[in-house]
């Protein structure tokens, strides 16, 4: 009785699919990494890294500070809450181990500098994300461009930032979190009817999302198989291909030398 079709009109048609539309994979972030550029390879990982675990906009992860990261300098999983600028939510999310390490390693060469570049004095209220060339916050457009590029360097479109926001939220689901657990993780708007039925309490979202941690985190393309503790060598080369894959030298029996893993000894 009621109905009204929505016309749209010729001109207002969308043109295209967007960027961002499609949800980015575990393998096209570990291409993206090994084909990033060495300059700006340190910042790449970092940003990278970060987009993939916290699953933050860019214009909100941009507005982080240093001191999210110095605060919790030793801890393996970081928890922290940000009121997003897009809708003005709250959201409670987290850095996992793959973005600590990746956050540290960035902040430690902008303390040490290089030949090109001046060491940083970084405090707590430095920014997390800065510009290579003039150290000021790096902006949403900056921080989108250099994902948008790096997708399109391994022949990925409709690709973006906002890929691995999606991304997260479908690791969290496939790891079984609860649909409005994920929404605070997100920041996206809470639906009424679940609102006062499932409010996790910060220490239960925080062990929802470390044992969701193992669908989130980067596997290594190709993982090598655990070399054994002792190894033989017969000839001259055998030994040298043992020393350069770790091991140290033990003794000789009968003619055949016996290696053992450096790691092994250490230990």
């Amino acid at each position: 009785m009621h109905y009204l079709p929505l016309r749209t009109r010729r001109r207002d048609y969308p043109k295209s699919t967007p960027n961002g539309a499609r949800r980015t994979t575990t393998a096209l972030i570990i291409e993206m990494l090994e084909k990033a550029t060495p300059q700006n390879k340190t910042t790449f990982k970092a940003l990278v890294m970060t987009l993939k675990d916290t699953g933050l906009r860019v214009t909100d992860l941009m507005n982080l500070n240093c001191n999210s990261i110095l605060d919790n300098w030793n801890k393996t999983l970081i928890m922290f809450t940000i009121v997003t600028e897009k809708t003005g939510y709250l959201a409670k999310t987290f850095f996992g181990s793959d973005a600590i390490k990746a956050l540290k390693e960035y902040i430690n060469d902008r303390r040490n500098g290089s030949r090109k570049r001046k060491p940083e004095n970084i405090t707590k209220d430095s920014p997390l994300f800065v510009n290579w060339k003039n150290r000021k916050r790096m902006t949403r457009q900056n921080a989108s461009m250099i994902i948008r590029n790096a997708f399109l360097k391994i022949g990925e479109k409709k690709l973006s930032p906002h890929s691995f926001r999606k991304k997260l939220q479908t690791d969290l689901e496939k790891a079984g979190m609860p649909t409005n657990w994920i929404d605070q993780v997100l920041g996206h708007q809470l639906i009424n009817s679940r609102d006062a039925y499932s409010l996790p309490t910060d220490q239960e979202l925080l062990e929802a999302y470390q044992k969701a941690y193992p669908t989130i985190q980067l596997i290594p393309k190709t993982t090598q198989q655990e070399q054994p503790e002792f190894a033989e060598a017969t000839t001259l080369d055998e030994c040298k291909q043992l020393i350069l894959k770790g091991y140290k030298f033990e003794m000789n029996h009968n003619g055949t030398s016996l290696f053992r893993r450096t790691q092994t000894c250490k230990n």
